[in-house]
């Protein structure tokens, strides 16, 4: 029994001694979040370019659910609603609110500027390309430092 404990421990170390590419996959996450994160930032961008503003008002706040605040607005006699966590404080049920919205598809709306939001959405980027290309270089050192032991 702690000859196989043994062995596991030995091929455990030798895998990070000497690290397959394969173990990029840990990075998988990380770029699915990168993936998504640029493309929120790509879609808020083009909103940001032809965004307009309309009044609307607050008729829900929903503190247990991420601090959401739900609103309505018109536009050429239709109704919208949409959701929002803002993260600002003074929001109260029928305030009047300042919507941005889509003129292309008003269901696209917030009570943020898409703007800002672009901002918001491309914060992670750095952090994430950060973490891969260090797990990468991390592999390639390893690669490099330690010969590869065949058995």
């Amino acid at each position: 029994m702690n000859n196989i404990a043994n062995q596991i421990q030995q091929r455990a170390g030798q895998t990070w001694s000497y690290p397959s590419w394969w173990s990029l996959l840990v990075a998988l996450p990380w770029a699915l979040g990168l993936g998504l994160a640029i493309y929120e930032w790509a879609t808020d961008r083009e909103v940001a370019e032809r965004e307009r503003t309309v009044l609307g008002k607050i008729t829900v706040h929903e503190p247990a659910n991420h601090d959401r605040y739900g609103y309505i607005f018109s536009l050429n006699g239709h109704s919208y609603n949409g959701w929002e966590s803002p993260g600002r404080e003074g929001l109260h049920l029928g305030q009047l609110v300042t919507v941005y919205y889509d003129p292309t598809n008003p269901t696209t709306s917030a009570l943020t500027d898409f703007a800002e939001l672009k901002i918001k959405s491309i914060g992670p980027v750095p952090l994430l390309v950060l973490g891969i290309g260090a797990l990468a270089f991390f592999i390639r050192q390893r690669r490099r430092s330690s010969p590869m032991t065949l058995k």
